[in-house]
């Protein structure tokens, strides 16, 4: 799976959304319930939720995009999951995905660093601050990595700690653990 990373511009992060439609909806995936949001530009959205944070996921999506109009389209959203966790068999390219962020320039660069390790692999905090540039801020990097606004596709799942241990996920460690050996599953299938 390939991502592409699509920022925001400053007049975009300045207009929070305004005269942008967000195409969202709610759907199953190996991993539990999802929202997912995706404009013209790309993804800007992609949470795991449990059933009683599915308020709380809509709420993030929308302080993301205060003035976003948000068209609900359920069907469109299992579309794309469907796509994005189904077994790449095929013998073409991959999928590439979009996705549209904003962010400060620090959170852009570790952002753009985690879609550069592959499938299957992590990394830790550290070595993630000192390829996004700034080797001794792995508590800004932690902080980059937990606003990632788009699971799974930004891969902030392959962080961990130094120690080998898995750390923090925004959406629970039980499914950071359950993505990271999914992943390792279909490397040896």
């Amino acid at each position: 799976m390939n991502t592409r990373l699509e920022t925001a511009t400053p007049d975009e992060i300045a207009a929070r959304g305004a005269e942008m439609t967000i195409r969202a909806g709610i759907s199953d995936s190996p991993f539990g319930r999802c929202l997912i949001g995706e404009t013209p530009r790309g993804i800007c959205n992609l949470s795991f939720f449990d059933n009683e944070e599915e308020e709380r996921s809509i709420s993030e999506m929308s302080q993301e995009w205060p003035l976003a109009e948000i068209l609900w389209d359920h069907d469109h959203a299992t579309q794309l999951t469907s796509r994005m966790f189904a077994p790449e068999t095929h013998a073409g390219s991959p999928t590439v995905w979009k996705v549209f962020v904003r962010g400060t320039d620090f959170q852009i660069r570790v952002w753009k660093e985690l879609l550069r390790i592959p499938s299957g692999s992590t990394i830790s905090y550290g070595e993630l601050a000192a390829a996004a540039g700034n080797p001794k801020a792995s508590r800004a990097t932690g902080t980059a990595v937990g606003r990632n606004p788009i699971s799974f596709l930004i891969p902030c799942h392959r962080v961990i700690h130094s120690d080998g241990s898995c750390g923090n996920y925004r959406w629970g460690i039980q499914r950071k653990s359950a993505i990271l050996a999914w992943e390792a599953l279909r490397l040896t299938t």
